[in-house]
């Protein structure tokens, strides 16, 4: 029985170090890819399907690691751990996605001249994107709805996993009002950049959807159940 019980405790070692292995390596795949693309778009170009691939495999295959380690050793902080390495590749891709991407013209627009930028790209009026764009594009037909959809859901959906990340690393911005404030300065800080460097829009209504995503999210993430369920997945709480 013993022989048996250190047998399985050697196969849960050496999984969760290959585990571990995989997982950096795809890890390494992805830095590289980034870099190549960055360094020239044309000739390494990259799908976005490929980049939401590689970064699911590596989530699962850390997590998956950091699961075997914490059953095998009972640390429960290697949960933390991994999140930490989760915000961080979220924090890259959020950059990247406002910031850097060469798919998404973010460095072709520094070409522009301000006056034209300040006059196509830039909104500091509430709701005038929204209304002008699509509202009164679906209406005359010159804005299909899937854009609408996807536009507007994107805006919504794409900083909402600050409302997971910063109430789980920082005991403060468990509570809405801080909360609130913080993600305001960090999306008003990403629209200022955009507009310093002529990249993307600096639009007021990306700020208005932004913020308003992540507050959906940090509210249902308030339910009792979604509460537990996240507790187990971060190993801030033990199993009953």
């Amino acid at each position: 029985m013993k022989k048996l019980l250190e047998r399985c405790r050697n196969a849960l070692k050496f999984a969760d170090a290959r585990v571990f292995l995989a997982s950096s390596l795809f890890l390494l795949l992805f830095a590289v890819s980034e870099l190549l693309v960055h360094l020239n778009a044309e000739r390494f170009p990259q799908s976005p399907i490929f980049r939401i691939v590689l970064t699911v495999l590596i989530c699962v295959l850390f997590y998956l690691g950091g699961m075997l380690r914490a059953d095998r050793t009972g640390e429960r902080q290697i949960y933390m751990r991994l999140m930490w390495v989760f915000f961080g590749i979220y924090l890259y891709l959020i950059l990247n996605f406002t910031l850097l991407d060469k798919g998404l013209g973010r460095i072709e627009r520094r070409q522009f001249d301000r006056d034209y930028y300040l006059r196509w790209f830039v909104n500091f009026r509430p709701f005038q994107s929204i209304y002008e764009v699509y509202i009164k594009g679906f209406i005359h037909g010159y804005v299909r709805g899937y854009y609408i959809f996807l536009n507007l859901l994107g805006n919504v959906v794409a900083f909402m996993p600050f409302a997971f990340f910063l109430p789980l690393f920082f005991r403060a911005q468990r509570r809405w009002f801080v909360f609130l404030p913080t993600m305001i300065l960090v999306v008003a800080g990403i629209e200022a950049l955009q507009f310093a460097f002529m990249v993307g829009s600096c639009d007021v209504d990306d700020l208005i959807l932004n913020v308003g995503g992540t507050m959906i999210l940090f509210f249902l993430l308030k339910i009792k159940k979604l509460r537990s369920l996240l507790d187990r997945f971060t190993g801030t709480k033990k199993e009953a």
